[in-house]
């Protein structure tokens, strides 16, 4: 009787593209350049494996999905797993203009295990879950300040839409809320609208607030404490700026070169060339845009009390409008940040070699 030959793919690679759902994902495998399965399972890594070691025993499995909605638990089960897994930014999966007009999963898929057969694809970084905790805690306040500004801009609208006319102020302190809250109206209806309204504002303020302590009190705790005094002591980097640098970037040796970081922030030129024609239309809109915003703001309160810092904005401001000047400013502040950070060093005022100033 003749032998069954057993199969065994040792040796080879399969590359699998994931087009991730909540309640199920589309497969596409390749395997030297050939197409060998496409199907649909429910969200199971473990299921995948099996899948794969029952019909290709011995091979080297390889796993490739969009960041998205899942984030990283995927990942970090696969890897657990013993599988190899990447995650991309969807916007750097090459996409023609036929894929973009007959999109589908299947055809999701089928890119994402082509690009990674080609070894083009650059997985993007993997938090620790601790920092990716800290992170969801400091961009949860970020958005209950923007709800703060929106319930703002609601009682200002349905006063004015109603004719009811009270003096602005800038702060919208207990004393201002107690004004709008005890004003006359002509009618029930609208003083209920208005109590409303003040109610749901101060909920949010009050959650806001719970939400800034508990940062607080995470900051003075390891990993936190050390980084933080190293970012703090820089002008216009306080509390909430310092965590939200740390908790997007956790290890500021991941940046080899000063560029590599800036181009993780936003700040580097959009360029459009064609032929013998450039134009650069401002900073670019990929990057972190929570690490974009902070230090463009921090470099706003920079350029107050560092006089060094305002000679330079000024020299900046000599040959371009503000806005272009600030983002100058803000690679400067990024400059120091990673130095000190880098350097294990708190920042002292004063000292011109503290940091060394990159070249705009």
């Amino acid at each position: 009787m003749s032998k069954v030959k057993q199969l065994n793919f040792s040796g080879k690679v399969i590359n699998c593209g994931l087009d991730v759902h909540k309640t199920n994902w589309k497969v596409n495998a390749r395997m030297d350049g050939i197409e060998i399965a496409t199907f649909s399972q429910d969200p199971d890594t473990v299921l995948l494996k099996k899948h794969f070691e029952k019909h290709y025993p011995g091979a080297e499995l390889r796993v490739v999905y969009e960041a998205g909605f899942c984030g990283f638990e995927i990942q970090r089960s696969l890897t657990a797993l013993g599988i190899e897994c990447i995650v991309v930014n969807a916007a750097d999966i090459p996409t023609s203009d036929k894929d973009r007009k007959r999109k589908d999963d299947k055809r999701d898929a089928r890119k994402l295990s082509q690009e990674l057969s080609k070894g083009e694809l650059k997985g993007i970084y993997i938090p620790g879950r601790e920092m990716q905790a800290a992170r969801t805690l400091v961009r949860q306040r970020y958005r209950l300040v923007q709800d703060q500004t929106r319930w703002k801009n609601r009682i200002k609208h349905l006063l004015m839409n109603n004719g009811i006319r009270i003096a602005a102020e800038e702060r919208w302190s207990t004393r201002y809320i107690n004004k709008i809250k005890e004003m006359n109206v002509d009618f029930p209806a609208l003083k209920r609208a208005v109590d409303i309204a003040i109610g749901q504002y101060l909920q949010i303020r009050h959650i806001l607030k719970e939400t800034t302590m508990a940062i607080r009190a995470m900051s003075k705790q390891a990993p936190f404490l050390e980084v933080q005094g190293y970012l703090q002591s820089i002008d216009g980097v306080g509390l909430i700026t310092g965590m939200v640098i740390q908790t997007e970037i956790e290890d500021i040796n991941r940046f080899k070169r000063f560029d590599s970081l800036c181009d993780y922030v936003g700040f580097v030129p959009d360029i459009y060339s064609s032929n013998d024609k450039t134009k650069v239309r401002g900073i670019s809109k990929r990057g972190n845009s929570f690490l974009k915003e902070v230090l463009i703001e921090s470099s706003w309160i920079l350029i107050r009390k560092d006089p060094a810092i305002l000679m330079k904005y000024n020299e900046y401001r000599s040959r371009m409008n503000a806005n272009k000047a600030i983002v100058r400013i803000g690679k400067h502040l990024l400059s120091r940040i990673r130095f000190l950070w880098r350097n294990e060093q708190r920042y002292v005022r004063g000292l011109i070699n503290s940091e060394p100033l990159c070249v705009l």
